[in-house]
């Protein structure tokens, strides 16, 4: 079994979406003790926002006016090594927590990568558990996670998951 875990939330150890990720991955390591695990912390080692000429390599409508340099092509490859372990993942267990009514804007990058190349054929067998968490005090909390997790879903929906689970971390910690 290969275990995706990814990580976006800025707050470190103060975050409710990265306990909950990783107990939830300490228990699949715990019954699946050969499990590869691979973990990405999108908040300790950002990906760079993507750029116009980035967009349009990922998406195969390349400018031939605009040079394709270095950095551009390692952007390129980068992005197709992050599609790669997403595809080559049993299960992903994804913090997404919500950041100024948004997912941080780590996980976005990394996510504009990925619905850049995804390729529309179902995933057979794929989990991605989305752990969200956020949105306390006076604010209408069910509207607005709601809406983040409708989001969050629409995404992996495109990538070829057709049903993610959300576990909302502030309602089981």
């Amino acid at each position: 079994m290969n275990i995706l875990h990814i990580d976006s939330c800025a707050l470190g150890d103060h975050s409710a979406s990265r306990q909950y990720t990783t107990a939830a991955v300490t228990q699949l390591v715990a019954h699946h003790p050969n499990a590869i695990l691979l973990y990405r912390d999108l908040a300790a080692a950002p990906l760079s926002h993507a750029s116009g000429p980035l967009l349009q390599a990922l998406s195969q409508r390349w400018d031939a006016a605009i040079p394709m340099n270095t950095e551009l092509r390692a952007e390129a490859l980068q992005s197709a090594s992050l599609l790669q372990e997403f595809h080559d993942a049993d299960i992903a267990v994804i913090g997404a927590p919500m950041h100024n009514f948004s997912i941080p804007s780590t996980l976005k990058a990394w996510l504009d990568r990925l619905l850049e190349l995804r390729e529309s054929a179902p995933r057979a067998g794929m989990r991605v558990m989305l752990v969200t968490s956020g949105c306390t005090g006076d604010l209408p909390m069910e509207e607005l996670m709601g809406n983040h997790e409708m989001q969050l879903k629409a995404a992996f929906k495109t990538l070829g998951i057709p049903q993610a689970e959300v576990v909302r971390a502030n309602d089981v910690l």
